[in-house]
Order: C-alpha cells, then structure tokens, then sequence
C-alpha cells in the first residue's frame, strides 16, 4: 500500500515538476528569444536576494522598527545604513550584468567545422565583451547548467573569447541548450542571473560501434586480386600522407624527418592503384535497426580511411550515392551524410 502511494506521489511530481519546466521553458521563448547575439538588458536579466541577503535585510528592517518605536537615534543611523547598503548591492548586482554583449564566434557557427561523436563533449566557443571600453564585469559563472559553470574573475577591455563543452547523446544536427550567467557580486546579499539562448549548432556524428566487415564484402574477385598483386610487385604504391603512430607499425614506414622536426612520432601511408574500391551501405548489415547500422558504417569509415588503403562510397536509402574517395574531407563528408540521414 505505501509503495503504491508513493509511486504514485512520485509520478504526480514528475508530472508537475515536467510541466512547470515546459511552461517555464515557452515563457523564456517569448521574453529572450533565440539570437545570434544579445546585449543582456532589462528583460533578459533576472534578480533575486540570496538566503543571506534576505536574513540580512530583514534582520536589518526589524533592528530599524525597534530603534524608531525606542526613538534611539545611533540604532536608527545604523540600521538606515545596513538597509543603504543592501539596496546598494541590488543596484551593483544588476549592473555587473547589464550591458554584456554575447556573440557566436565563427569557430562555434560554421556547421562543417564544428562537429564530434555522439557521446563525445561539444566544445562551443562565444565571444563575450563589456558594456563598455571603462566597464568591468566581475565573478560571473558561465555555463549551461549549474553543476558546470566555469567562473570568470574579470571580464573587461576588448572581447574575450569563453570556450563551453555541452555532453551529446545522438547524431544530428544538435542545438546548444540556453546558457546560464550568474554573478553575486559584489556582497552576497543578491544573486542576479540570465538565461540567454545563442543559435549555436554542432554536427554530431554517430557514436562508432566496433562491427567487422561481413565476409561476403570482404571477398575481392581473383580478377582485382591479380592487379593489386601485380601493382605492389611493380612498386606503384603511391605517398598518401602521414597519420600518427600506431604501436605494431613497420619501422620503415615511421616518418623519421618529422619526429627530428619536433612534430612527433609519425607513419607513412601509402595507396596503391590496385586495391578496389568499399561501397558501404546498410545493406551490409541486416536485422539491426538503423541507428545501430548508421553506428557500424561510422566505424567502418573511419578504420578503412585511416588505413588509406582503399577508396570508399556510401549508399544510403533515400540519399545520393557518394562516390569512393579518400582523404580527411572525403571521410568528415561520410560521416556527414550518416550525420544527417533521415
């Protein structure tokens, strides 16, 4: 009886607690809407007393009752001017806040530069500058939510890039959540905070799934077998480019002019004419649904373009065909289009 009460009360709050947070949600859409960038205002800045700030105020209004019903001028003095310094510190809250200009650096709104893994930490970066070239800004906390704010001791002069990281959990185009600005200066006694929504966008791969490659892809007709058989005997291998090393790779392969150039400990790849080219395609893997497809296909990508050994395509349902290549451009434009199928 009492784990079904409270199953039940936990639900009810769940419930409440889910709504109130929607409701909370569309009223921030109206008042700050999303924007490329924002000059917190009057709208977009909330403030509240703290817990000591509230103690400390009415502490201060009850000692001014008594001193004015006791008619003892030194309690009133006193106490006028704790309740002086207490309106002081609203104003100062309110001002180291007001008049910060929030922007999208390039970096964090260029969608084809801006991606990583699902599971992986997006990194974000925004430019922040004062209200103006003699305004400082002090001890405010950036963030997207509470548990991850990262403080920032003085904010003046020219603007000043903040880099943010905001956990992923699927593939897509992600929309950064509503950023948090806090800031209690200068006392304690108020806490003034903003809740800006900034149009950064990241492109989130899928998450890689370790999958090997079904045998019947793997297989390579005797015809392809024989001309990269006679193209590594004549020795047209070609110079593809350098990745780093890797523990097992031949030491006649390492790149020994960038390790005494200080660029570290770097492989050799070489491409041979003669090795056929790998269509991937969710074909491959039937029975599995397809994030779990789209994950295998992630995989593969990178571990067959890292290798340079072979060019590789891309068949998708419902989606143009991608013709084999190779390189660091050809593998981001796979994995995009993983990214972005439908």
């Amino acid at each position: 009886m009492d784990s079904g009460l409270s199953r039940r009360s936990g639900s009810i709050r769940q419930h409440w607690r889910h709504y109130l947070t929607k409701r909370q949600e569309r009223w921030l859409d109206r008042r700050v809407p999303p924007a490329s960038s924002l000059r917190l205002g009057q709208r977009s800045i909330f403030i509240l007393p703290t817990i000591q700030g509230a103690l400390f105020g009415f502490g201060a209004a009850v000692v001014l009752v008594i001193a004015v019903a006791e008619r003892n001028p030194f309690s009133i003095l006193l106490t006028a001017t704790l309740l002086s310094l207490f309106l002081l510190s609203l104003v100062l809250c309110y001002r180291n806040l007001s008049g910060l200009q929030l922007a999208i650096s390039e970096e964090s709104n260029e969608l084809p530069r801006a991606r990583c893994f699902a599971g992986e930490k997006a990194q974000l970066s925004i430019s922040i500058s004062p209200a103006g070239l003699r305004r400082s800004h002090h001890d405010i906390w950036i963030g997207f939510n509470n548990n991850e704010l990262q403080p920032q001791r003085e904010i003046t002069g020219s603007n000043s890039a903040i880099h943010l990281s905001v956990e992923t959990d699927r593939r897509g185009v992600f929309q950064a959540p509503r950023m948090l600005l806090r800031t209690r200066y200068p006392a304690g006694l108020w806490q003034s905070w903003s809740r800006p929504h900034l149009n950064m966008r990241y492109l989130v791969y899928p998450r890689p799934a370790v999958c090997a490659m079904p045998e019947r892809y793997n297989d390579v007709p005797e015809s392809s077998q024989g001309n990269q058989l006679t193209a590594r005997q004549s020795g047209v291998d070609d110079f593809f480019g350098l990745r780093s090393y890797s523990l097992g790779d031949s030491r006649r392969r390492i790149a020994w002019q960038s390790l005494a150039r200080g660029q570290g400990l770097k492989t050799k790849q070489f491409v041979s004419e003669g090795d056929a080219p790998v269509m991937l395609s969710m074909a491959m893997f039937p029975g599995r649904d397809p994030e779990a497809a789209l994950s295998c296909l992630s995989y593969l990508v990178v571990l067959l373009i890292s290798r340079g050994q072979q060019k590789v395509g891309l068949i998708l349902p419902g989606s143009k065909e991608i013709k084999p290549g190779w390189g660091e451009a050809h593998k981001h434009k796979l994995l995009q289009a993983l990214a972005l199928w439908k």
